[in-house]
């Protein structure tokens, strides 16, 4: 496991300017942008708990499952998990490993996962779009297509 703790440095993303600090990075998202304060403020499916009081989970369901789908076909590699802990590997797709993505997504405990086939960490974030830090920008470049078959979008 100590191979693997290289891809978690601890980030301040409140502090950090990822761009300055080198990293290859992207956000990814069901929205096809960043969605300004009004736009937010109106959309029922911006969280699953919003959607759940609008009587809009299935329209938030479907985005989920753009989310699920891709991460679930970026699992076949092996995962390693840090955040929800302890630091452990998944070599594949598991009923635990399709948890904490349903969590993350929900906003109930962020994820924190390297995806090893693809050479990305991805850490769940708020508003369904989660933050992407590659190995390297090829590898970011080669990632983004993917999500795009998955009808998630890159947020610049």
């Amino acid at each position: 496991m100590e191979d693997f703790i290289k891809h978690f440095p601890e980030l301040d993303l409140g502090e950090n300017d990822l761009a300055s600090l080198g990293f290859s990075f992207c956000h990814i998202s069901v929205f096809d942008h960043w969605l300004n304060e009004q736009e937010a403020a109106d959309n029922l499916l911006m969280s699953y708990s919003i959607a759940l009081d609008a009587g809009a989970l299935d329209g938030y369901l479907q985005g989920e499952q753009k989310f699920l789908s891709f991460y679930s076909s970026l699992s076949t590699c092996g995962v390693v998990c840090n955040r929800p802990g302890p630091l452990r590997m998944f070599e594949a797709l598991t009923p635990e490993l399709q948890e904490i993505f349903v969590n993350s997504l929900r906003e109930k405990r962020s994820m924190d996962l390297y995806f090893k086939g693809v050479g990305v960490r991805i850490m769940g974030r708020y508003d369904r779009t989660d933050l992407v830090i590659a190995d390297s920008q090829e590898q970011l470049n080669s990632f983004l297509p993917k999500a795009h078959e998955f009808g998630l979008f890159e947020l610049k």
